[in-house]
Order: C-alpha cells, then sequence, then structure tokens
C-alpha cells in the first residue's frame, strides 16, 4: 500500500513538472477532471453490524435504534440518548460520498426508529433516503440541519455542517427534540443529556475562537474542501484543492502552487483516507507539510480541539 501512495504521488509530482516545463498540454483539463469521492475513500469501508445483545434490546424495546448518514452524528445521538440509544452510521469509516449500504446495514436499518439525517446535500441520503423509508415506512426521519444556514458550494450544496462546533450545537438540538417527539417519555433525561453535552461544545467554541484569535494570517489550504462551515464560523478561509468531487487537473496544480506561494501556504491538510497525490505535488513545490487531520473522528470534542490546534499552529507565526 504504501508503495502504491509513493508511485502515485511521483505520478502526480511528475505531471506537475510537466507542466512547468511547458511539455504538458494545459488546454486539455478533462484529463484529470473527474469524479470521486474524496470525503471518505473505499477501500477501507467497514461496518460494525448490531450484535446479538443490542438486537434483543431494541427488539423488546429496552433500546431505540438510531440511524444516521455520517460517523460524528453517532456520537451526537449517543450523548444526547444516553443508555436509551443505539447509533449506527449508514456511511461507515472509509466509505464514500456514493457509498452504496450492504445488506447487513438494510436489515439493521430496518429495525430503526428514528434517521437523523443530515439533510445538507449529502449525496448519500439524495441516492438513498427514499429507499430507506421505503425499506421502513414506520421510521421516523428528522433533519439534523434545521437552523443551520447552509453553504452553496459550486454545484451543490456543502454537507459538512458538523465540522462547525456552533453548527454542531444546533445538530445537538434537533437531536434531542427529535429523540423528545419518538420517545416523550425519557424526554426529560434527553434534556438533561442535550445540555450536559451542549456545555462541552460551548467551551469547544470558546477554545476554538481563542486559538483563532490574533493569527498572521487566516488562510488554509486543504485537499477535500471539508471544513467549509468550520471556516464561515471562525473567520478563516479554507482554500480547497479539489472541487465538486474532481481531482485537479494538471492546468489547476499550477495555479494553487502560485495560490499557495502567494498565501505563505506552509501546511497543507488532507484527510487519511484521500489520495495524497494533488496535495503533496502542490507542497513539494512550495517547500510545505502534507499533515492529516480528521473531520469523520467520532471522539467529536477531543478531535475538535486537536483540529483547532493544528490549524492555529500552522497560521501562527514561528517563534
Amino acid at each position: 500500500m504504501k508503495n502504491k501512495i509513493i508511485f502515485i504521488s511521483a505520478l502526480a509530482l511528475l505531471a506537475a513538472a510537466l507542466v512547468f516545463s511547458g511539455c504538458l498540454d494545459l488546454d486539455h483539463d478533462h484529463d484529470l477532471d473527474h469524479d470521486h469521492d474524496h470525503d471518505h475513500g473505499g477501500d477501507f469501508a467497514g461496518y460494525q453490524s448490531l450484535n446479538e445483545t443490542q438486537l434483543e434490546q431494541i427488539a423488546s424495546g429496552e433500546k431505540i435504534l438510531v440511524a444516521a448518514s455520517v460517523i460524528p452524528q453517532t456520537a451526537f445521538i449517543e450523548k444526547v440518548g444516553g443508555d436509551r440509544v443505539i447509533a449506527i452510521s449508514m456511511i461507515p469509516a472509509g466509505a464514500g460520498h456514493h457509498y452504496d449500504p450492504t445488506l447487513r446495514q438494510i436489515e439493521d436499518l430496518a429495525k430503526a426508529r428514528l434517521y437523523m439525517q443530515l439533510g445538507s446535500g449529502e449525496p448519500f441520503e439524495s441516492n438513498n433516503m427514499k429507499r430507506f423509508t421505503d425499506i421502513n415506512p414506520n421510521m421516523t426521519v428528522a433533519n439534523s440541519s434545521t437552523g443551520i444556514e447552509l453553504i452553496q458550494s459550486g454545484k451543490s450544496t456543502d454537507p459538512h455542517i458538523w465540522t462547525s462546533p456552533k453548527c454542531a450545537q444546533i445538530m445537538v438540538e434537533n437531536t434531542y427534540q427529535a429523540l423528545a417527539d419518538i420517545d416523550p417519555d425519557h424526554a426529560a433525561d434527553y434534556r438533561q443529556n442535550a445540555d450536559a453535552y451542549l456545555e462541552e461544545l460551548q467551551e469547544l467554541d470558546a477554545a476554538l475562537q481563542e486559538s483563532f484569535s490574533g493569527l498572521s494570517t487566516r488562510n488554509f489550504m486543504v485537499y477535500h474542501p471539508a471544513w467549509t462551515y468550520l471556516a464561515r464560523d471562525y473567520g478563516l478561509n479554507q482554500i480547497a484543492v479539489e472541487t465538486d468531487g474532481k481531482e485537479p487537473s494538471p492546468k489547476a496544480l499550477v495555479e494553487y502552487v502560485n495560490l499557495a506561494k502567494e498565501n505563505n501556504i506552509t501546511v497543507i491538510f488532507v484527510q487519511e483516507q484521500v489520495s495524497v497525490a494533488g496535495a503533496t505535488a502542490i507542497a513539494e513545490n512550495v517547500n510545505a507539510t502534507v499533515y492529516v487531520i480528521d473531520p469523520l473522528a467520532k471522539n467529536y470534542v477531543e478531535n475538535m480541539r486537536f483540529v483547532g490546534q493544528t490549524l492555529a499552529a500552522s497560521l501562527s507565526p514561528s517563534e
């Protein structure tokens, strides 16, 4: 696998070198301009099925099965629902925007009482929600993005609402309301759980505001544009190499190299499951470092603290 990544990176660097030397025709952008599932990879996808104990708890009504689209949502559901809920993510770790759920996932989903959809333009939901509700017509569908001002990105809406703690607080409130609606007998417990978690998120929000104050620059470069809501809500400027799920063309690589130089970019951020070829090509030409941050980690508060500290360090002048 490591050799494969090195080989792909070498090809990207070669393409960039050809562009710089004038040997590559810049008018044929479509050669490398094709769609990809860059929010998560494909080869690493894995779903942990419900076990026998969980199935018994759901069947008996002891616990409520709640489905969601992405892994961070399951953290919100579990924090609000506490011991009353079991949460599953229909897009497992390593899967992409156009992931096709397995038969076992569909069997588990058929037992869900609630689906917390992102409602923010996630292609997975556009492709699957009708099928999910046809399979499980008794399942309530609630919208996590109610009350969030969505961001238009290229030809579509940016779905990554959870990457801003300010948006996450609204998502948690929506999760509370959905659980209270389907299980009013435990609404007081859900309210107490939600309030406790909202305090954590408010502290996280304050920590990020402090981290991003007094920066020497507010421009940061990423490969996949997963941090649009974070950038908007904390006064940063995300420069994304990939747009609308497409790899940069050789011509675009040159433009991003120039943009990185103009903005004194020293770090290019990527995700674990995303190809680093384009980011490596740019980094090599501006003496920058490629660094991994994860928008899909389940330990939401801890991960976002780390992301905030990492971003701030890349934007602050070195001692």
